[in-house]
């Protein structure tokens, strides 16, 4: 192992220890919440927007019924 080789690995060494040693423990979980709350809020519109959908399928099924209902009267 030549001596830049060394070098190198030491340098790796104590970057890693520098980012471990800025990693919070607590702001990790504070951010996790946070996008987890985010996604919620997303989630629940993403919800609202199928129920939306479906209130207009059962709309457009009970038009489309009296619809023949009326053909097969008149027939």
């Amino acid at each position: 192992m030549g001596l830049l080789d060394r070098i190198a690995m030491v340098a790796r060494s104590n970057l890693n220890a520098l980012v471990t040693a800025a990693e919070d423990p607590e702001k990790i979980l504070e951010q996790t919440i946070i996008d987890m709350q985010e996604d919620l809020v997303q989630l629940r519109q993403a919800v609202a927007q199928a129920m939306a959908a479906l209130k207009r399928q059962e709309q457009q099924y009970k038009q489309a019924e009296s619809q023949v209902n009326e053909w097969e009267r008149r027939a």
